[in-house]
């Protein structure tokens, strides 16, 4: 049976069924293409249908799950154009994020970054695919927003969150002793440091093609 994650008192019970969820996604208690039924998740979990319901609806923003008319929620499935797609545009869009964000580099912004690499080297000691989700999206976020284009950082947001949700049905993504993140993470902080725009492109590109590559070994 599914547990609610423990949660400190100011977080509502749709918070809990929210997170709780999500764990069970990324844990692959929930598969893709399964289709999710608001009343056995409410008994499962020992709560109403209301916090389910708005958990199935964040989940659905996020990306883990889509909403079919006449049918109800289900565990998303992307297809491999689909994976593919979204990595391209994510590219594009990291690259110009960057580009802006070589331009307005500051010690503080340096000071974030690191802040997040230690966070980020703690995770991948403890192997913990929940915080990675967290603090990997929070790096990418950091540098967009040094772009200096609001517009920019919330698509940024998006797509790096869908492309995270796409890989989570892919096991080797998840293979922390292979997954080259950290060390990637360090090389664009290196460069930003340095504000040489054109090895932070190429970094980007780099980092996010391993990923595309290690899907396609999947055998998407």
């Amino acid at each position: 049976m599914a547990e609610l994650i423990p949660a400190p008192d100011y977080i509502n019970t749709g918070d809990s069924v929210y997170r709780s969820l999500r764990r069970l996604i990324l844990i692959k208690k929930l598969r893709w293409g399964q289709r999710l039924s608001e009343s056995a998740l409410a008994e499962q979990l020992g709560v109403s249908r209301t916090p389910v319901r708005e958990a199935l609806r964040r989940l659905r923003n996020d990306g883990f799950v889509v909403m079919k008319p006449n049918s109800g929620a289900w565990i998303a499935s992307p297809s491999p154009q689909e994976v593919l797609d979204a990595y391209a545009l994510r590219t594009h869009l990291e690259c110009w994020s960057l580009s802006l964000a070589v331009r307005n580099v500051t010690p503080l912004l340096l000071i974030r970054l690191e802040e997040k690499l230690e966070e980020e080297t703690g995770i991948f000691r403890a192997r913990d695919i929940e915080r990675y989700f967290t603090t990997n999206r929070g790096f990418h976020n950091i540098i967009a927003g040094a772009s200096g284009n609001s517009f920019l950082v919330q698509h940024v947001d998006d797509i790096s969150t869908k492309t995270f949700v796409f890989s989570v049905f892919y096991e080797k993504f998840f293979d922390f002793d292979r997954n080259p993140s950290l060390r990637e993470h360090r090389a664009i902080t290196e460069a930003l440091r340095e504000r040489d725009e054109e090895r932070c492109t190429a970094l980007i590109r780099r980092h996010l093609k391993i990923t595309m590559e290690e899907l396609q070994d999947a055998e998407l």
